[in-house]
């Protein structure tokens, strides 16, 4: 197989690699202008005339990554990556208000296998608002899972101010079929608003009237109102077939239930180098692109509901860049709450009304 080498002064990974030279058909070189590469930012092609295939010296925007991903020349989702973006993304969330009005605050679950990165998800998140990165104590490493509790986390804009509409809910860890993990019954109790803050999870102690806290007749503000599953991006591609049918089964059941359902792809730095030097580059790799793709199948969603993050885990400050990465997943998780509750709660008042508002069942049903 033939390679050009690939080597750019500017190149933040590497100071060169290789890539697949490219084979250039006769029609093609004959409708191309006599320097076809010139634009892109002064890279310069040659042709081998013994292999009748092009050798093209690029630079780094199309390069391989060590794990084979190429990098097209352009990202595949438009994100903007400034500043003043991430600050604009931040207000969103501040200001947020559910469009349903009987919804004072949006309560998202989070569903994932052992390790998948949930309880550090919400550290990250909490970590954008604060402007540093937040050390809290439900983070930790175990084979089954480090959360056993039922714990909800406010998300504010600042230490000390209210919260805003936001709510992280963290729970057991999904299991290897119907013997291990959190089970579908207590998934179903948690977003159905029976389970009380705090409850311990135990496979032999179902949530049930009998539980401590139990709330028989939850309110409309207790009930999960997004689930949200969250994988590995390391992991996603090896997922045994009792987590995945684990995955499908809680996918059905909320479906049934009408809840919003977004997947988010974790330790996408870990799968692709570029990505781990500046996550600007999460939709610019076609590795990542193929994480996403078996993430949604995985789960039963189509790609457009996988959000790609990066986690805070080994840095001790916060970056831009990651920032937006999580804001823009938070974004469209609030986006789904309020596309799918327009159908179920009444429109806001509107000053020229007169008549009465009239009210529909929530989403949620016991």
């Amino acid at each position: 197989m033939y390679f050009a080498t690939l080597a750019h002064a500017t190149c933040p990974v590497w100071s060169a690699c290789k890539i697949e030279v490219i084979p250039i058909s006769d029609t093609d070189r004959a409708a191309s202008p006599a320097s076809p590469i010139s634009s892109l930012e002064g890279g310069e092609m040659t042709r081998n005339d013994s292999v009748d295939r092009f050798c093209v010296w690029i630079n780094c925007r199309m390069c391989i990554s060590d794990a084979g991903s190429v990098l097209r020349t352009g990202p595949w989702r438009i994100l903007a990556w400034t500043e003043k973006d991430r600050d604009s993304l931040k207000e969103n969330l501040v200001s947020f208000k559910p469009a349903c009005q009987s919804l004072k605050r949006v309560r998202v679950l989070l569903l994932g296998p052992a390790g998948s990165g949930k309880s550090s998800f919400i550290n990250s998140v909490r970590s954008v608002m604060y402007g540093r990165v937040v050390l809290l104590p439900n983070i930790g490493i175990s084979a089954e899972g480090f959360t056993k509790r039922l714990k909800c986390y406010d998300i504010r804009s600042e230490r000390g101010e209210k919260p805003t509409a936001l709510t992280l809910c963290d729970v057991l860890a999904l299991g290897d079929g119907e013997t291990t993990g959190l089970t579908l019954p207590d998934a179903l109790a948690v977003i159905k608003g029976h389970a009380p803050e705090g409850h311990k999870f135990q496979s032999e102690a179902p949530i049930d009237a009998k539980c401590a806290g139990y709330r028989p007749e939850p309110s409309m503000n207790d009930k999960i109102h997004c689930a949200v599953f969250v994988l590995d991006a390391c992991q996603v591609l090896t997922y045994s077939e009792g987590q995945q049918t684990t995955m499908r089964r809680f996918h059905f059941e909320l479906s049934d239930l009408d809840i919003p359902q977004v997947v988010l792809l974790t330790h996408v730095d870990q799968v692709c180098h570029t990505v781990q030097e500046d996550v600007k580059f999460v939709y610019t790799g076609r590795i990542l692109q193929e994480k996403m793709q078996k993430a949604a199948e995985v789960v039963g969603l189509s790609v457009s509901h996988v959000f790609p993050v990066k986690n805070y885990s080994s840095e001790l400050s916060v970056s831009c860049n990651t920032d937006i990465l999580l804001l823009n997943a938070v974004h469209h998780i609030l986006q789904a709450v309020d596309d799918t509750f327009e159908d179920y709660c009444p429109p806001s008042p509107s000053p020229l009304s007169t008549g009465p508002q009239h009210s529909t069942s929530t989403p949620v049903t016991v």
